[in-house]
């Protein structure tokens, strides 16, 4: 398994929205990938998930980066969730 690391965890989060945006993070695997713009989201049932960075194309969004591992997928998100609980406490 790939080292994870969350290099910075950016928040943007709107006060008082359930579901939404609640910041970008980017995140190392190993030493050799830089993924930037990771985001994380709340769904509305306040469950969290991350979206891989993506470009606009149209009217169409298209992921540029791809986890093809559900594990591998799972452990950025309890990364990037880890973090994002931390900064929170600080505040």
């Amino acid at each position: 398994m790939l080292k994870i690391e969350v290099v910075r965890f950016y928040p943007f989060e709107i006060p008082h929205r359930r579901a939404g945006l609640v910041g970008y993070a980017d995140v190392k695997l190993g030493e050799e990938i830089l993924i930037k713009a990771v985001r994380l989201m709340r769904n509305r049932h306040g469950g969290y998930y991350i979206l891989m960075p993506a470009v606009q194309i149209g009217e169409r969004s298209r992921e540029v980066v791809e986890i093809l591992s559900k594990e591998l997928l799972e452990e950025i998100r309890k990364s990037v969730l880890r973090v994002y609980r931390e900064e929170n406490l600080k505040t």
